[in-house]
């Protein structure tokens, strides 16, 4: 039983207090102002993502039973938080925080208090209200995670240049472009650049920018990598296609900022992965690993379809954190470094047998070159008893047959020669050489 109990303890220092004394009103047209509040009825938060009901909200928090206490806004997507309480006292944002995030003593403030944030991408707002010490816990183990996730991505994508470098290979450079937009995406759902005082909209671009080069390195690995053998052409125009809309989509976001145009280059993004590693799979000639990698590619695309396209509707199955996030992306990067590790062994295989190939086949040019030097040496020499001792046509090719240590009978067949008009052209070659045989003969030239 003490176990139950020290579970529910845990979970409830890991999540903060309660949301129920906290209601909510969205400002259509944000005209609402702190002494209007008054008199407008708050619904209660039943769901803590209304998605693409995207906007300005007002957030009342009826009380808080902490004498001092911090409330924390957990949402990378967050703009123009403000908080006042029911005199339109305002109170000022903590520095140096993850989230936006307001300390409160509530001997210095009058209930209600009035949370204000916009939302422009999607209306996500988990408000937890958490003790001082629960704050400070939940920091360091957010910013131990952190440290342990980008470390392991720091010395991964270390690995990938130092074998980019030793191999030559540009299969490493992908994977050091997959290993950088999946850190973009994490280090924005951490919410991180928030913590260097970064803007949310600078922010949400380059989690934006994140999905995208997700989405472009999947179509950079189906032209440069995956081996297509069939509709190759109809493929790759696809993917094209998909690349393009993902592309416009960015721009159109990074200049009208608006929820929609977010979405599309998501679900591009998200789309270009799935073809892909459809493809793969069924283009993939280790079938040893097929079921391994049939896993990790049903969880990845869960993941991604959940928390890029899901999550940003409000109809999230899994609401995974970045704490989860950050987890999967840690079973993507083992799985990237097995690859690696896999790839350099199989360049490297192919390195040495490709080496041993280049040797061999230098020696086969050393063995032609010598015959060619030895050989061009046996011409002049031909050459040179040509003119010193005036020989016929018959007999200089009797002579080089001699000198490659060719036997009668396969130098009679050669020149169309009978074994006895052979003799004769060799006995009167022999004569005007001034030898007697054809060891002789074949002395001239050694």
């Amino acid at each position: 039983m003490r176990y139950v109990y020290f579970l529910i303890c845990f979970l409830s220092t890991f999540i903060g207090n309660s949301q129920e004394p906290i209601s909510y009103y969205k400002d259509v047209g944000d005209t609402i102002h702190v002494s209007d509040l008054k008199d407008i009825t708050f619904s209660k938060i039943d769901d803590t993502n209304l998605g693409a009901d995207n906007g300005t909200y007002w957030f009342k928090i009826e009380h808080n039973n902490l004498s001092r206490s911090i409330i924390e806004l957990q949402s990378p997507h967050a703009d123009q938080v403000s908080l006042h309480d029911s005199t339109n006292k305002e109170i000022f944002l903590m520095g140096d925080t993850r989230y936006p995030s307001f300390f409160i003593t509530n001997k210095t403030v009058t209930y209600p208090l009035y949370l204000k944030a916009n939302f422009s991408l999607e209306a996500n707002f988990p408000i937890h209200i958490f003790s001082e010490k629960e704050f400070s816990t939940n920091q360091n183990k957010g910013l131990l995670g952190i440290g342990f996730f980008y470390g392991t991505a720091l010395a991964l994508l270390l690995a990938t240049l130092i074998f980019l470098i030793i191999t030559k290979n540009r299969q490493f450079l992908f994977y050091g472009i997959l290993i950088t937009a999946i850190c973009i995406t994490v280090v924005t759902r951490d919410n991180i650049l928030y913590f260097f005082n970064a803007k949310p909209r600078i922010i949400s671009n380059i989690e934006l920018f994140g999905h995208f080069l997700v989405g472009l390195s999947a179509t950079g690995y189906v032209f440069r990598y995956l081996k297509i053998k069939k509709n190759k052409q109809l493929i790759q125009s696809i993917f094209i296609i998909i690349s393009s809309i993902s592309a416009f989509s960015l721009c159109l976001y990074l200049i009208l900022n608006t929820h929609w145009s977010f979405l599309l280059a998501d679900f591009t993004a998200v789309l270009s992965v799935l073809l892909l590693w459809c493809f793969t799979l069924y283009y993939t000639r280790n079938i040893n690993f097929l079921l391994i990698m049939s896993i990790i590619y049903i969880i990845d695309i869960t993941v991604m379809i959940d928390a890029f396209l899901l999550h940003g509707l409000g109809i999230s199955i899994f609401n995974l954190s970045s704490f989860h996030l950050s987890l999967i992306s840690l079973l993507n990067f083992t799985f990237i470094a097995l690859s690696l590790i896999f790839s350099f062994r199989r360049i490297q295989g192919k390195t040495v047998i490709m080496k041993h190939q280049i040797k061999m086949h230098l020696e086969r040019l050393s063995q032609l070159d010598n015959y060619k030097n030895i050989q061009d040496s046996n011409d002049q020499y031909i050459e040179s008893l040509i003119g010193q001792f005036q020989l016929e046509n018959i007999e200089v090719k009797v002579l080089d047959s001699i000198s490659r240590g060719l036997t009668n009978e396969r130098i009679a067949s050669k020149h169309n020669l009978s074994i006895e008009r052979l003799k004769i052209v060799t006995s009167s070659l022999y004569g005007k050489l001034g030898i007697e045989s054809d060891q002789e003969a074949t002395g001239l030239f050694t």
